[in-house]
């Protein structure tokens, strides 16, 4: 009898503290990187404002572990190299600065494979969510919008 008491009340411990744990929230699910990038398009339906590494909707998706660095020889970044998967990019948001040239980026990827070429952009200020910290965030983009706030910003990804 003592034996059947004691398995239910392990169980009933461990099922509560199973039940205990929150999940975690969408918008810190996947890897995420935080990125000011410049504003790119015409502002058409065919080629819309938006940060330079991502896609007009429509278009290939650009293979980002292989990005050549902007140069005054090639000012815009491509893709380039050897083949690797198209969907890293899982999701992503952007907030204009406040001069309408940058865009402020959240990406949201499946890994960090692609995290090395966008740190190695010159010019691009990158910063991975949950390695960096809030404050260093928070004043980077303040330089380009003033009243940014980090914790209301990111995307929503399941």
């Amino acid at each position: 009898m003592h034996g059947v008491i004691r398995a239910v009340a392990v169980l009933v411990c461990l099922y509560t503290a199973a039940q205990a744990q929150p999940p975690v929230s969408p918008r810190n699910s996947y890897e995420r990187i935080l990125v000011i990038l410049p504003i790119i398009g015409s502002g058409t339906a065919a080629d819309p404002m938006r940060p330079s590494l991502i896609p007009a909707p429509g278009s290939a998706t650009p293979n980002i572990l292989n990005i050549t660095p902007i140069t005054p020889a090639n000012p815009t970044a491509v893709a380039s190299g050897p083949s690797y998967p198209q969907n890293l990019i899982l999701g992503y948001t952007w907030a204009p600065s406040d001069d309408g040239k940058f865009a402020l980026t959240e990406i949201v990827m499946r890994d960090r494979s692609a995290f090395p070429a966008i740190m190695a952009l010159p010019g691009v200020t990158a910063f991975v969510k949950g390695v960096n910290k809030l404050a260093d965030i928070q004043a980077a983009f303040q330089q380009y919008k003033k009243d940014f706030d980090p914790t209301k910003f990111g995307v929503w990804v399941r």
